[in-house]
């Protein structure tokens, strides 16, 4: 499972990575690409790259209101089961 997430969040793993090799084990290759890769990673947050984007939008009127309803959470055995 561990290397699947190599594959599935690369930049995660390449930080990560970073830090072990670079910062803690002095590979200064490590250190300089870590330092970009975190730079990006930073960049991209200050910028708001990944905001979460609205999926419903509705004006209620005085009076009106909204509830949202989340669904029992399957235990184990039931998702099992449905499968």
């Amino acid at each position: 499972m561990r290397s699947l997430l190599k594959f599935l969040r690369p930049a995660a793993y390449i930080r990560r990575r970073a830090v072990y090799a670079g910062l803690l084990g002095g590979n200064r290759k490590w250190l300089m690409f870590g330092g970009m890769v975190w730079g990006l990673h930073w960049l991209g947050r200050i910028v708001g790259a990944g905001e979460p984007t609205a999926v419903f939008t509705q004006e209620l009127d005085p009076g009106e209101r909204f509830v949202v309803v989340h669904g029992e959470k399957p235990t184990r055995r039931r998702r099992g089961s449905t499968s």
